[in-house]
């Protein structure tokens, strides 16, 4: 603890971490992208969301996503497969 506040995690970049991790956007990425599942996990800089999409509107086939910054992982699931409300 640092002045009575927990000190802040910092990935392997020393971005900070949100303080409950990653994981709690899993159940919000979920309810926006009904088609994807999502997961994390542990990569050489730290922790990433991984969102897998099979057979989504515009593809016959497999779709994955890795990363760490969950505006990328909107932003790129946005675009390839669309937010659910435009289902």
């Amino acid at each position: 603890m640092t002045g009575g506040r927990p000190a802040s995690a910092l990935d392997a970049l020393g971005r900070e971490l949100a303080p409950r991790g990653l994981g709690y956007l899993l159940p919000r990425l979920a309810a926006e992208f009904p088609a994807c599942e999502f997961g994390t996990q542990r990569t050489y800089s730290g922790v990433s969301l991984v969102a897998i999409c099979r057979n989504g509107a515009d593809s016959a086939g497999t779709y994955a996503v890795i990363t760490s910054d969950p505006g990328e992982m909107r932003h790129v699931l946005t675009r390839e497969i669309g937010p659910a409300s435009a289902r």
